[in-house]
């Protein structure tokens, strides 16, 4: 189904590559709404150089959601900074969800769901007793 899954460490050491990559996709959208902006009051060659100017940084959007992508990562939402990355818990595959701002990865949500739907992952990821070790006695056993 998916190329990729992730941990939620994986996920984890992704987060300062893709908060860069979102960074630099919205300034290419700023840019490239100041571009169109200015498009129907242009003529000539300064015409020509802003619809340059425009393919130019459309291709860069569409270059760095190919990045994206390519990362095994799924892109939602730009501008809250939206970002899952499959993965599994219980068993399962969902996405482990994360918003810009966040630390960390802390959230999943079903594939067929989204952010309204997420979840803490502390709640369904139980820590499990450590076996004791050959010899060892276990406080309480």
């Amino acid at each position: 189904m998916f190329a990729r899954i992730f941990t939620k460490e994986e996920a984890d050491a992704l987060l300062p590559e893709i908060q860069r990559v979102l960074s630099q996709m919205r300034q290419a959208r700023a840019e490239l709404k100041e571009a169109q902006a200015r498009l129907p009051e242009s003529r000539g060659l300064e015409r020509r150089a802003l619809e340059e100017e425009v393919r130019f940084l459309l291709g860069s959007l569409e270059a760095d959601a190919r990045y994206l992508a390519s990362l095994g990562v799924f892109l939602k939402d730009l501008d809250q900074g939206l970002v899952d990355f499959p993965g599994r818990v219980g068993g399962q595959v969902v996405f482990l969800c994360w918003k810009e701002g966040e630390p960390e990865v802390a959230h999943y949500h079903p594939l067929s769901g989204g952010f309204a739907e997420r979840r803490p992952l502390a709640e369904e990821t139980p820590t499990l007793p450590q076996k004791a070790r050959p010899g060892e006695k276990r406080p309480g056993a």
